[in-house]
């Protein structure tokens, strides 16, 4: 159920360019009242669904009985945007933690108690109650404030969470389209559980990089409309830590593909690793495409991360139809880096148009591809188990890196200040 709808970013972009003021605490109220009349929106098409399919009384009580929970978490969402513009992440972090800890007691109560089903569905409202209960605690007495519902003020925000709203629910199809065309197309059960299980795994990475669209739209947010040259650099720099913390990712990856997927799958599904080792591909572009999409949206030009990911959609939809007949899972997985290439190419070129993209250096990429292309080498030639060859892989592309100058001097200088902080007091 997404209860979101766009509004996060949007909000956190318009929150981050409001002096802090009355006009930011009357936007802070709608974008209140939006989330709580989309999400119970959301919760009464969903127990009507579930009721329509012919869903059995308790999954259908379970139904509301969550959705209720998503509310209340959604209430907590909205309320905590200030923490975000303020980029108070730890916490945000905290709240989380929080969070989790909360369900995962909850549903350790119920399994020892032998609950029946519906009592795990309220986990979820039992969770959200104790977080909104302590939000007051984490926020200073000038973000308190009660929703409301405005109807220009709403009509402003619906049009702005459009665009991102759309992106967001393109890319929820994005990743889920090949494994529906797997099971379509693919003739062997087998095949379809080595690519789920391949992308299971992929996607566990995959939503990492996307936590810095959260933290660093409020400064790039200011940057995009008060300092153009501090935007351009954040972007570029932020491109080429990405860059290598995509392709470490892919290493490690796809080296260590055949004990990751038995650990985590089972000898059964051994197979799997082939498919892992080609789609760890994948997280480069994707990585890479995170270091651009909060510079988009920081613009306003969430219309450019809608188009890139249509592009996606329709490398993969093309990739997927040719490929998965003959090759199966590791077809699908090649259609996934070929949709994924597209989708971060098209990017590149929107965010080049747009401006800041004409800042980042081909030539640094360059000295990424390279230092990617020597710790791939020691990953196939290296002595050991695959774990140790994909950790000698990572650090032999770490050291190409940094003796090829690639990271930012920022992050060289935090580097030897931890190493050395007595010399800087």
């Amino acid at each position: 159920m997404n209860h979101d709808a766009g509004l996060t970013m949007s909000g956190t972009r318009e929150l981050s360019l409001r002096a802090d003021g009355p006009d930011r605490r009357d936007l802070l109220a709608h974008l209140l009242g939006l989330r709580i009349a989309l999400t119970t929106v959301g919760v009464i098409c969903a127990v009507a669904f579930a009721a329509s399919v012919g869903y059995d009384r308790d999954l259908i009580v379970g139904t509301a009985v969550a959705g209720a929970g998503v509310l209340l978490v959604s209430m907590q969402g909205a309320m905590l945007l200030p923490l975000t513009v303020e980029l108070r992440n730890g916490t945000l972090a905290l709240n989380e933690v929080l969070r989790q800890g909360l369900l995962a007691a909850a549903f350790l109560v119920l399994v020892v108690l032998d609950a029946a089903l519906v009592p795990f569905f309220a986990a979820q409202v039992v969770a959200g109650a104790v977080l909104l209960a302590l939000t007051p605690l984490l926020l200073a007495r000038r973000h308190r404030v009660f929703p409301r519902w405005g109807r220009e003020r709403l009509r402003e925000l619906a049009v702005l969470g459009v665009p991102v709203a759309i992106a967001s629910v393109l890319g929820v199809v994005y990743l889920r389209l090949l494994v529906v065309l797997m099971s379509l197309m693919s003739e062997s059960d087998n095949e379809v559980g080595y690519y789920v299980t391949s992308t299971r795994i992929v996607e566990l990475l995959i939503g990492l990089p996307y936590i810095l669209i959260t933290v660093s739209l409020p400064v790039l947010s200011l940057a995009a409309r008060d300092d153009p040259d501090r935007l351009r650099y954040v972007t570029a720099r932020a491109t080429e830590v990405l860059a290598v913390a995509g392709v470490l990712f892919a290493l490690g990856l796809a080296v260590a593909a055949d004990p990751i997927i038995r650990v985590l799958g089972g000898a059964v599904y051994a197979p799997a690793a082939d498919v892992l080792r080609i789609q760890s591909l994948t997280l480069v572009c994707v990585v890479v495409a995170a270091a651009w999409s909060p510079t988009l949206l920081a613009m306003g030009h969430a219309r450019s991360m809608v188009i890139a990911m249509m592009a996606g959609i329709a490398g993969v939809l093309a990739g997927g139809l040719v490929l998965i007949p003959p090759f199966g899972a590791q077809g699908a997985a090649i259609a996934a880096v070929a949709g994924d290439g597209v989708m971060c190419v098209v990017t590149y070129f929107l965010l080049r148009r747009a401006g800041p993209g004409r800042a980042i250096s081909i030539r640094t990429l360059a000295k990424v591809l390279l230092a990617a292309t020597i710790g791939a080498a020691v990953g196939v030639l290296g002595p050991g188990p695959d774990i140790v060859r994909a950790v000698m892989a990572c650090a032999a592309c770490l050291a190409a890196v940094i003796g090829l100058r690639v990271l930012p001097a920022e992050i060289l200088d935090l580097v030897r200040w931890r190493r050395s902080p007595q010399l800087h007091p």
